[in-house]
């Protein structure tokens, strides 16, 4: 999955980055974009995969924050039903709060992305087993709503371990900390990096 953040007119990748992606690539395309029915149809002619939902005021500079289901549950109908409409399977980054994840799947999305940017912000060893035990129970509820859990947001080389060996989830999200290794080592040895070190500690479960 090649996963791309967008914004119209945002300091990030422009439109045309997106379109010129969309046709070297050969594996799914999910664009990551701010809840508002305005961009569905720009987005859908990308022709990506799926789309993952993040707080509307996200400008791709800063990390993305959650989206707040229980409030936003009209915003978040409008824009999955049109977005289904056009064949795009839809995921909504949110808190690993089990409230949460019940209004995900009262909206009828594909899957949800847990926010894990507590548990990569952890400043002790505590604080993080504890952000960590959250993330895990949200894994299983959204497992039993039969929502299909990816995990993004703060993830790294450093913190990427523990996150590994949880079961059920789909997707791992660490872009930027590729990206950013890549200005490095290059991107193929970036990638290889992070593939060794997911696939490490998902044998060790």
């Amino acid at each position: 999955v090649v996963l791309v953040g967008w914004v119209p007119e945002s300091r990030g990748i422009t439109e045309r980055d997106v379109k010129l992606i969309r046709e070297v690539i050969r594996s799914d395309l999910v664009v990551v974009l701010p809840l508002d029915d305005r961009l569905v149809e720009p987005v859908v002619r990308f022709r990506p995969h799926g789309v993952i939902l993040v707080d509307s005021g996200w400008d791709t500079v800063k990390p993305p924050r959650p989206v707040q289901p229980e409030v936003e549950k009209i915003e978040i109908a409008s824009v999955v039903t049109a977005f289904k409409a056009a064949g795009v399977q839809v995921s909504l980054l949110t808190d690993p709060e089990l409230s949460s994840l019940k209004a995900v799947a009262r909206s009828g999305l594909d899957g949800v992305t847990i926010d894990c940017i507590t548990y990569a912000q952890a400043r002790s060893d505590a604080e993080a087993e504890a952000a960590l035990d959250r993330l895990t129970a949200a894994v299983m509820a959204a497992n039993k709503l039969e929502l299909v859990p990816s995990l993004g947001n703060g993830l790294d080389y450093r913190n990427i371990g523990p996150v590994a060996e949880m079961r059920f989830v789909e997707e791992l999200y660490v872009g930027r900390a590729v990206v950013n290794r890549a200005l490095i080592t290059g991107i193929r040895q970036a990638v290889a990096d992070m593939i060794s070190h997911i696939h490490r500690n998902r044998l060790a479960r």
